[in-house]
């Protein structure tokens, strides 16, 4: 394979890893723009480190067997072409892999919160990133849709 080649799969694999999305409390969907959104008011009453795991993609492993089956390809010649292309792929597939699940697994936290009207208590799980501020204690907005809550300082 040329250099041309080569360099083109390698830029392919990074940009499909840097096209991973993280949301966080300061993150919205496009299907949450534009929409009426449910605000209520809640202390946080305890807060844990979780990681947020995200179903792997699957591009990881299949762009990175396809970029080691390549440059495995240019290790040899004749059989050993063959498996060095197949070693490739499995290494490459594998790295991929690993690399997908990690882009696709951020730090978050568990937010146990106490509604200020009501006294119910709920938790809920958002990316840690846009969340450093929140403290135990602290008087939060609740924002919700059907399927989405998220927690941010009250100002």
């Amino acid at each position: 394979m040329n250099l041309i080649l080569r360099a083109a799969l390698v830029t392919l694999l990074s940009l499909l890893v840097a096209c991973t999305t993280h949301q966080s409390a300061n993150t919205y969907t496009t299907v949450n723009a534009q929409q009426k959104l449910r605000v209520s008011y809640a202390v946080i009453t305890g807060l844990r480190e979780v990681r947020l795991e995200n179903a792997p993609s699957g591009v990881g492993g299949l762009a990175g067997a396809g970029v080691g089956g390549v440059l495995g390809s240019a290790a040899g010649q004749g059989r050993t072409s063959i498996i060095s292309t197949l070693a490739g792929a499995v290494i490459g597939g594998v790295t991929g892999a690993v690399a997908d699940k990690a882009a696709n697994s951020p730090e978050g936290l568990e937010i146990t919160f106490r509604m200020e009207k009501t006294g119910d208590e709920f938790v809920t799980a958002q990316a840690k990133k846009g969340s450093e501020t929140l403290k135990v204690g602290q008087r939060v907005r609740i924002i919700e849709s059907e399927d989405t809550t998220r927690v941010v300082p009250a100002e």
